[in-house]
């Protein structure tokens, strides 16, 4: 476990237990009742990770282990931690090591710097260092911090602000010259600190007893208490870290230790307390919360949590769903949608050609997200955002007619706005979907090569020039299709009578009314919907002379009919037949006439909508045989 100080961190604690202890009490006789949330373990066996920063350009984290004395980096959902991704802890790389117990990190991702305070440098009180991220290589930019803890960066002005648990000082550090100055004296092992965006105020968290959230005043040095532990029927325990909610800067969360082991929601303006995320593992300390205020990050001893925040996170779509397929009947990329509810039904159908791909618009804006990325990765390879083009139909109330809309990348070549219109109920702007033809259509794909490809959102808010980027729930934020656009192998290699080869526009006038057909209705993947043969002749007649689906493999066991190439997860695969001689037995004509035979194949590709991949192949002759009659009625056709 990390121990939170030195010795004198030691006599402290235990000076404090009964406090603590008392305090503990009161948490279940003050606290309002903890939000739903959902928690998620990244990755655990970590050596005491303390404080983190966010680098959201890359979806990446960056936090320090207190007893391990590096900076480390993982990434974050969803480049990991999905059923498509890797775990997120296989992606933990080392940025730095050798820091002398490293408390807090934050990060100048333009300059390519990050910034680590240090508890008990040897020979200092605790120091400040840079560290080229790229290289790994540090800088010490100051030292005597008094056991400098959380850090704030302030890179406008090349300051940083940090606080000394040890003498008890909030000091401002140019991050060139090294320079300090105390802004306050006399603080009570002071651990957390924020600021607010102009920098007149600062709040820190104190754990001498009783423990407290504090305000300064950093023009007039006057501090006040924002809440204390045991006033007001307040519980707080150990607080540690800082971090707004959000950019309004109206509240704070604060990591609680043990034994509360929980983040709690600080009001400034009402100047309350209650719980956030309760049941978290043992001794958190960092808080790191994402631009849209959706997802928070929990550094502990040994495990770094993700807390989604949004109430989209465990029940409302992100995809939709693929034309006529709802998105919860695509598995493994293939579709299979039997339901009596199912437009198109359909068993274990690749997707193929354009796909209209639907997805939660309402939410999306609902979130406060202003614009969208569609990201699109094939065969487990690197994701890249689609900047793509499409029509569509938009209702104009005006005219009372559907006018073409064109859909593109409104900023950035590949982020599209949500769009917004009047709600003549509320008056208010948002998505409707009913004016739009079809409602959530976000993305139509030209699909082209074959694969496996995994779609993902990104959805932001633009605020000025600002791009926020905001959460979305990483369990549903996926789609997988198998695209298979190759079309199957159809022919009719032979026209047999009784076994001798008959060539196309013969006359047939001597020999047995017996036919057999060579044909070939075979797919290379594995996909073959069906075929059919068939026989047209005189005026508008025809006659089935053989076929075969899917569906009736699909029904029977494999034993009975051995496939090559199976693969697991796919479904029962049937590639058809190459040089089949059919029908057994053989077919007869019903009378004599010319005939042209029709063989037909579809493969199960799918747009979403229907099937699209289909192939024919035709042969002729002419049948004149003494045992047969002309075709002046319509006779029945013989199989």
């Amino acid at each position: 476990m990390y121990e939170e100080t030195i010795s004198t961190r030691k006599l402290f604690l235990l000076k404090r237990t009964f406090v603590l202890l008392t305090g503990f009490i009161m948490l279940f006789i003050s606290a309002g009742p903890a939000n739903a949330v959902t928690k998620t373990s990244l990755t655990a066996s970590l050596s005491a990770a303390v404080g983190s920063a966010l680098d959201e350009s890359k979806n990446q984290l960056y936090f320090v282990e207190y007893n391990g004395g590096t900076l480390k980096r993982i990434n974050l959902p969803p480049q990991c931690g999905t059923p498509s991704t890797p775990a997120c802890s296989t992606t933990i790389s080392i940025i730095a090591s050798g820091f002398s117990h490293p408390e807090d990190v934050q990060l100048d991702i333009p300059s390519g710097f990050a910034y680590v305070t240090t508890r008990d440098d040897p020979g200092t009180t605790g120091a400040l260092w840079k560290v080229n991220i790229s290289t790994g290589i540090k800088s010490m930019v100051t030292f005597n911090l008094g056991a400098p803890q959380q850090l704030v960066l302030d890179i406008s002005n090349n300051h940083a602000y940090t606080v000394g648990y040890n003498d008890g000082r909030l000091r401002r550090i140019d991050l060139t010259t090294g320079m300090k100055v105390p802004l306050y004296i006399g603080l009570g092992h002071p651990v957390g600190l924020a600021l607010t965006k102009d920098r007149k105020f600062a709040y820190v968290t104190e754990q001498n007893a009783p423990a407290r959230v504090s305000k300064i005043d950093l023009t007039s040095s006057l501090k006040t208490d924002v809440i204390k532990n045991g006033v007001a029927g307040v519980s707080l325990t150990a607080p540690f870290f800082l971090a707004w909610t959000d950019n309004m800067q109206n509240s704070l969360y604060v990591a609680e230790r043990n034994p509360a082991n929980k983040v709690s929601k600080v009001e400034l303006i009402t100047l309350t307390k209650n719980e956030l995320v309760t049941a978290l593992p043992l001794s958190p300390s960092g808080v790191t919360v994402s631009g849209s205020g959706s997802i928070m990050y929990v550094t502990s001893d040994a495990e770094l949590v993700m807390v989604e925040l949004s109430p989209l996170s465990t029940s409302d779509p992100v995809f939709m769903g693929v034309g006529h397929i709802p998105v919860s009947k695509i598995q493994d990329g293939f579709a299979t949608c039997l339901d009596a509810a199912c437009i198109l039904k359909v068993r274990h159908a690749p997707f193929g050609g354009t796909p209209d791909i639907f997805a939660n618009l309402t939410n999306f804006r609902g979130l406060g997200a202003t614009h969208y990325e569609v990201w699109v990765s094939k065969d487990s390879g690197p994701s890249a955002p689609l900047g793509l083009s499409w029509d569509t139909f938009k209702w104009n109330s005006t005219t009372m007619e559907y006018d073409v809309e064109t859909i593109a990348p409104a900023e950035m070549g590949t982020r599209y706005l949500i769009p917004l219109d009047l709600d003549p109920i509320t008056s208010t702007m948002k998505y409707r979907p009913e004016l739009w033809y079809h409602p959530f259509l976000f993305m139509k794909w030209p699909s082209g090569e074959n694969g496996t490809y995994s779609f993902t959102i990104k959805i932001y808010q633009k605020t000025g020039m600002v791009w926020t980027p905001i959460a979305l729930p990483a369990a549903l934020n996926n789609l997988t299709l198998r695209i298979d656009n190759t079309p199957p192998d159809v022919s009719i290699a032979e026209i047999r009578q009784n076994g001798t080869k008959v060539e196309a526009c013969d006359i047939v006038r001597t020999g047995p009314n017996a036919f057999t057909f060579k044909i070939t209705a075979y797919d290379p993947n594995g996909h073959l919907y069906n075929y059919g043969l068939s026989a047209m002749f005189g005026d508008n007649k025809s006659c089935s002379i053989n076929s075969e689906s899917y569906e009736s493999f699909d029904l029977l066991p494999e034993i009975l009919f051995p496939l090559p190439g199976k693969h697991v997860g796919e479904g029962p695969l049937w590639y058809g037949y190459t040089n089949k001689v059919v029908p057994t037995p053989s077919w007869s004509a019903p009378c004599n006439c010319a005939y042209t035979f029709y063989l037909g194949s579809w493969k199960r590709t799918i747009n979403g909508w229907n099937w699209i991949i289909y192939r024919d192949y035709h042969k002729s002759i002419t049948i004149e045989l003494p045992t047969l009659s002309k075709c002046t009625s319509a006779p029945g056709c013989t199989p």
